[in-house]
């Protein structure tokens, strides 16, 4: 019917529209939550990297601040002092107006194993080293503990750092870190009571990790390093020349090229260290860093610092990170400045180094993926069920309608023709216009009509019943002889008011006993004889065959006819309600299309089914339906 498909198609459009907001919203979250999870995933990834790179800076920062409050004369390997009190090496006191102290800076070990030596450049560019003092104090010095070759490696960077370093553009470097805004020429004030690892601890909270790594703030965190050093730049106020030292007399002999007067007329200004540079390659074919700073010696300018072997360094550095990256390096950087203009993460603050981290595994789309993937997954699920529960909605609702309009079109299809003869017969009785003779015969066909009509009201509500589950069995014990002799009276008397040939046969045994509703049986076998004899009537040698069988505990009732049979395209809708097949709405007289629909409702009730055996029997040419059920009612 065309309303019928007008319903199905624009349940299909809605259908469509629904699956399509659907499925695109869907598309849009996933692709939108799998972005903002790529950049979650490479923000974190940066986040970590800058935090490792400013815990590593402030490492750094506590070794940089330490050396910037050294004092000037230390990286003398001797130098004058007016102590308060001197001693002999006899432990009694001196009177001595000048003492030579042998500098901190000459200890066996440096205060980090990665720091090679000091270095001091005077005004005249030579260099000099508190670790490598003349032979006459070398005995003083010396580790005994100290392996050959360790020594004489170090003596080999020295006479190389001799020849490399004078020549290394010390002025230009510090001029260059001063105009970039490295070295800030401030009023000297003394030191604060906070520590250095203070200090570097709360330059990593002031900076952390969570800031977008741009080239204004990568500047901004460059300078703040720097200007740590500020406060720990040493002034020769805040010295306390009043310590009593234990020290060599200056009578004794010392070489004068190493002593550094620091009398009270010279006016000594250190500066902060600049930002470290690589210096060629040593020797042991280690990338050597060169940390120095400027001293303003009345008007002369001298140079310190100290070198740092690279790999020492590195493996410092990683090991500082509270939170290790996996399989991460410490790569050297030639050109600062472009690095910092690219906004590079993992480039340091305080030194030329970059942090290198691997990539995330498989990328960051796979990540991203990686985790929002339980929860796509769960939305998509729940996505797709809905369209599931959506579309069975619709296609039960479809089908409700449809049933519904096949109802009303095949109840008013058929009460119409009982009707009009009711309307037609009783107007001409009442009228007089039937003659006396021929009275009996519309009173008959009156009665026939009522009877079709009362069949066809009744099928309409056992239906409804079978619907709303109202019908309650009530199953008796009978043999199976009984049985089929009930249902081959019905098929006799059918059979010959449509002068058809009738035959039943039983299979069982002559006292099979079986326990069913004979009431229901008898209505399923009442449908198939029905059905059986409308679709053979016409056809030459026309006969229904009912056939009585079982095993294996289940009973079988066979109808068979000799009509045309059942076409492949009514044989999935024959058992539907309000359905009958094309040759049975051109030759079938009467009927709505309930009968099988409820005989196959009946036979699940009695816990069996009811099938269509063959659409076209082998011996007889016609529909062959089987009713199965059990030979004992289930529990």
């Amino acid at each position: 019917m065309k309303s019928s498909h007008r319903s199905k198609l624009a349940a299909a459009s809605m259908f469509g529209l629904i699956a399509v907001v659907v499925l695109g919203g869907m598309t849009w979250a996933t692709v939108s939550s799998v972005e903002l999870a790529k950049k979650d995933v490479t923000a974190k990834r940066d986040n970590r990297i800058n935090l490792a790179v400013t815990q590593m800076s402030s490492h750094l920062a506590v070794t940089l601040n330490t050396e910037t409050a050294r004092p000037y004369d230390h990286y003398s390997a001797i130098y004058k002092r007016r102590p308060v009190a001197a001693f002999s090496a006899g432990g009694l006191e001196i009177d001595a107006q000048e003492v030579a102290l042998l500098s901190p800076l000459a200890a066996v070990d440096p205060p980090k194993q990665w720091m090679e030596f000091f270095f001091h450049i005077d005004a005249q560019g030579r260099l000099s080293s508190p670790n490598f003092p003349n032979a006459a104090t070398m005995a003083a010095i010396d580790d005994p503990g100290r392996s050959l070759s360790r020594q004489q490696g170090r003596q080999l960077t020295w006479d190389w750092l001799r020849n490399v370093l004078p020549g290394a553009n010390l002025h230009e470097r510090v001029a260059a870190a001063c105009a970039d805004g490295s070295r800030t020429h401030t009023e000297l004030v003394c030191p604060p009571l906070t520590s250095p690892a203070q200090v570097a601890s709360q330059r990593s909270t002031d900076i952390g990790g969570k800031t977008p790594r741009t080239r204004e703030a990568f500047r901004h965190q460059k300078k703040t390093f720097r200007d740590s050093q500020l406060a720990y730049v040493p002034d020769p106020a805040c010295i306390d020349r009043a310590e009593p030292r234990r020290a060599r007399l200056a009578s004794e002999p010392v070489a004068s090229e190493l002593v550094l007067p620091t009398d009270d007329s010279e006016e000594i200004k250190p500066d902060v260290f600049i930002d470290p540079f690589w210096l060629g390659e040593a020797p042991d074919a280690h990338q050597k860093l060169v940390f120095v700073r400027e001293v303003h010696r009345n008007a002369a300018v001298e140079y310190q610092g100290f070198v740092g072997d690279w790999p020492s360094l590195k493996t410092d550095l990683l090991a500082s990170v509270e939170n290790p990256l996996p399989i991460a390096d410490l790569l050297p950087v030639l050109d600062v400045d472009a690095e910092a203009a690219e906004s590079t993460p993992g480039l340091m603050f305080n030194f030329p180094a970059r942090l290198k981290v691997p990539d995330v595994r498989g990328g960051a789309t796979a990540a991203a993926w990686r985790s929002v993937r339980p929860t796509l997954i769960t939305m998509w699920l729940a996505a797709l069920l809905s369209l599931g529960v959506a579309a069975f909605g619709l296609r039960n609702l479809v089908a409700l309608t449809e049933r519904r309009m096949q109802f009303a079109y095949a109840v008013t299809h058929e009460l119409r023709t009982p009707l009009t003869t009711f309307r037609l017969y009783s107007d001409m009785l009442s009228a007089g216009l039937v003659p006396e003779d021929s009275q009996k015969e519309y009173l008959d066909t009156l009665n026939r009509e009522s009877l079709r009509l009362s069949t066809l009201v009744e099928g309409v509500l056992e239906y409804a019943r079978l619907e709303n589950q109202r019908v309650r069995l009530n199953p008796v014990a009978i043999e199976g002889t009984a049985l089929l002799g009930g249902i081959g009276e019905d098929l006799q008397r059918r059979c010959d008011e449509n002068g058809i040939q009738a035959n039943t046969e039983n299979t069982l045994a002559p006292a099979h006993s079986i326990r069913t509703d004979v009431d229901v049986v008898t209505r399923i076998a009442g449908v198939l004889v029905n059905n059986a004899c409308r679709h053979a009537r016409g056809h030459d040698s026309a006969s229904v065959f009912v056939r009585l069988g079982g095993d294996n505990g289940e009973i079988a009732l066979d109808v068979i006819d000799t009509g045309a049979g059942i076409d492949r395209s009514d044989a999935r809708k024959i058992f539907k309600p309000f359905r009958r097949g094309h040759k049975a709405d051109a030759a079938a007289h009467g009927g709505i299309g309930l009968g099988l629909a409820l005989a196959r409702s009946w036979a699940t009730l009695l816990g069996g089914r009811l099938e269509l055996a063959a659409r076209h029997h082998a011996t007889h040419g016609g529909a062959h339906f089987r009713l199965t059920f059990p030979s004992q009612p289930t529990t």
